[in-house]
């Protein structure tokens, strides 16, 4: 039986066929408010201006709770770094958490899709404005997380 992480991340790879790019201003993508819906504290989603709010984590926890899981709940990228289980040797469609610039708070949160020395190829959501596929390098890494089961 496939694992909640596994099934979590194949149902993350079909979002590459849909249309996630950000609108300006409060005429936000709906796809996007489906996702900002999945956390706790966000308001009135449809008032949200997707061009300016952070979705990743809200597009993970989407992810998650749409195979059966309880994600974090939270719009805050960092709080992945206490769900499910800490993972030393990742492996594709695990989680990465990664530090934006110097922030202590500012991070992002994305599925890995690949895996090279030098950095990892993520699936994620609010990259580039829309949900795709990136480079980030190792150095910027705060974590790495699986489901528990």
């Amino acid at each position: 039986m496939e694992r909640l992480i596994e099934r979590a991340y194949q149902l993350a790879l079909e979002d590459l066929k849909l249309d996630w790019k950000e609108l300006p201003g409060l005429k936000s993508n709906p796809l996007i408010i489906e996702c900002y819906k999945s956390v706790d504290g966000l308001n009135n989603p449809e008032m949200l201006d997707d061009s300016e709010t952070a979705w990743c984590s809200c597009w993970m926890n989407k992810k998650i709770q749409d195979v059966g899981g309880k994600g974090t709940r939270s719009a805050g990228a960092r709080s992945w770094l206490r769900w499910g289980e800490e993972v030393k040797a990742p492996k594709v469609g695990d989680i990465v958490i990664f530090k934006i610039g110097k922030s202590n708070w500012k991070a992002h949160v994305a599925f890995i899709n690949e895996i090279t020395p030098n950095y990892f190829v993520c699936l994620g959501a609010n990259q580039k404005n829309a949900v795709g596929l990136q480079k980030y390098e190792r150095k910027n890494i705060l974590g790495f997380r699986t489901s528990k089961d």
